[in-house]
């Protein structure tokens, strides 16, 4: 997912396939996410991804759903940090995921579906 929060507290847009991974050595690049609830196992700098925080989620209310982490840019969440402990919520999209904080329903990260971004992208124009 490419980012491009426009500034803090406002919600952030990643591309999907650079927004979500797998929580354990699973070999598939299947990036599907149930819809649900889910609890922060873990907050902690993204390795090798400036300026990119990494969530470790877990399945709390979200049928089918399994562990995985989301990778969310830091100033998607600079006014209000998520913490070990918080819910979020993932609610799919005609786009994509929307991930938002459970307590307020706050969207915080918009993860789209990579055709989705590539009509997003901005391209020179030349004349």
């Amino acid at each position: 997912m490419v980012t491009s929060a426009s500034s803090a507290g406002s919600v952030s847009s990643k591309q999907l396939s650079d927004s979500i991974g797998q929580s354990s050595d699973s070999s598939s690049k299947d990036r599907k996410v149930a819809e649900g609830e889910y609890k922060v196992l873990a907050v902690e700098d993204a390795a090798g991804r400036a300026d990119t925080t990494r969530l470790h989620l877990q399945p709390v209310r979200a049928e089918g759903g399994t562990d995985f982490f989301l990778y969310v840019p830091k100033q998607a969440v600079a006014d209000q940090p998520l913490r070990v402990g918080d819910h979020v919520l993932a609610r799919q999209r005609d786009y994509g995921y929307e991930f938002a904080r459970a307590e307020n329903r706050q969207a915080f990260l918009l993860a789209l579906r990579d055709d989705w971004h590539r009509e997003l992208e901005s391209h020179p124009v030349t004349l």
